[in-house]
């Protein structure tokens, strides 16, 4: 990892934390692409981060195994969930280096409401599951547009339907992921798209900086067993995963906390 790096993983953070979770079986799978494709998903005050001479989308997934809410102690009730991420990293006009999420998709019903309405980060409910064989990690997102956006709706539809005729198929948005952890690697190019310095949210009408700290990771090369899904199709980057990753990382556990930042725009 470079010193730069390593510096932005163990900034102090500005403010108290807000939240601190343990993290474990983390995934980052990343493509290129051309700065100027991802420019309008990014909020005002950021652009699309050139890392290695270009710009990066990511598919990020991970296990949340507690989580505490300073200054409440830790709680593997509340906190233990999966989400899948789809990601891009960026930079603002100060120079930090974070990511803005496209979205967030959890069953976790609670971190949904706050972080939609206290953190303006994008978080979809889905149905998620994480397992791990050894070294293989699986993890898989389901969403179901329909249900998110009119439950009373879908759920009127279902108590009412009827056996007259076969259920057409509900449209959803799925992805899932399987990959084999390798070798420890310590490249710049792993180290800056696996360490941010946080979030960029857009939040009425204005862009936020939330502050994110961990130590330095020890990041694993990772072998592609399998990646589908039309996820990324529903957040404005459809083909993504037509092809494989042009990075692939496993991190097997860190402990994240957020805090404050400030108002980017």
């Amino acid at each position: 990892m470079t010193d730069a790096v390593r510096q932005r993983a163990a900034v102090p953070l500005v403010h108290r934390p807000v939240a601190v979770h343990a993290w474990e079986d983390i995934v980052f799978a990343h493509w290129r692409r051309h700065p100027a494709s991802l420019a309008r998903l990014v909020p005002r005050g950021t652009r699309p981060d050139v890392v290695d001479g270009s710009a990066w989308v990511g598919l990020t997934a991970y296990v949340f195994r507690e989580t505490a809410l300073p200054p409440f102690p830790p709680s593997r009730r509340l906190g233990s969930m999966t989400e899948v991420t789809i990601e891009i990293p960026t930079v603002d006009t100060r120079g930090r280096h974070g990511i803005v999420y496209r979205t967030v998709d959890t069953g976790h019903v609670p971190a949904i409401v706050a972080a939609n309405t206290l953190l303006g980060v994008p978080y979809t409910f889905s149905h998620v599951r994480a397992t791990r064989r050894g070294d293989t990690l699986d993890h898989r997102s389901v969403r179901h547009p329909a249900r998110a956006a009119h439950p009373v709706r879908w759920a009127r539809a279902l108590v009412h339907a009827g056996n007259a005729r076969p259920p057409r198929p509900r449209p959803r948005h799925d992805v899932l992921v399987r990959v084999t952890a390798g070798d420890v690697v310590d490249t710049p190019l792993a180290a800056a798209l696996t360490t941010r310095a946080g979030i960029h949210a857009r939040h009425l009408a204005q862009t936020l900086f939330w502050q994110r700290q961990h130590a330095p990771l020890t990041v694993r090369s990772a072998r592609l067993e399998r990646l589908e899904g039309d996820l990324p199709a529903a957040v404005g980057l459809p083909g993504l995963l037509d092809r494989d990753p042009d990075s692939l990382l496993v991190v097997d556990a860190t402990t994240v906390r957020y805090a404050w930042g400030e108002v980017v725009r």
